[in-house]
């Protein structure tokens, strides 16, 4: 039998723009947390509801989403301790991989400009 070996980093960790998403966030007041979750967690019930997962739903989730949310519990992460952000995430790993990173993508763009300074 073959051996396969897992990496135990969360499978957003090594996702484009997560981690400067996670790095914009991190400097950013509790209250900015919540007013962005609200708006994203939006997006999020949106592409779920029209999700081509809803008519033909896969098989498995794959190890990477299921170590992802089983590992979720251990809370070590400022993100994972952060309510907002937290259901950013959870929420998020439910969607298929492109559709995530259009979130991460957007959220980014979105980010980085209010970060500029005026």
């Amino acid at each position: 039998m073959e051996k396969q070996e897992y990496s135990f980093k969360r499978w957003y960790d090594v996702k484009p723009y997560t981690d400067e998403v996670l790095s914009i966030l991190k400097e950013l007041s509790l209250q900015s947390h919540y007013d962005i979750a609200r708006e994203v967690l939006k997006i999020i019930e949106a592409i779920k509801v029209n999700s081509r997962e809803l008519d033909d739903p896969p098989l498995s989730i794959g190890v990477d989403r299921a170590l992802g949310l089983f590992n979720q519990n251990y809370k070590r992460r400022w993100y994972d301790k952060n309510l907002p952000i937290a259901r950013i995430f959870k929420s998020a790993s439910c969607l298929q991989d492109e559709d995530f990173q259009n979130i991460m993508q957007g959220m980014f763009t979105s980010l980085k400009d209010e970060k500029q300074p005026r």
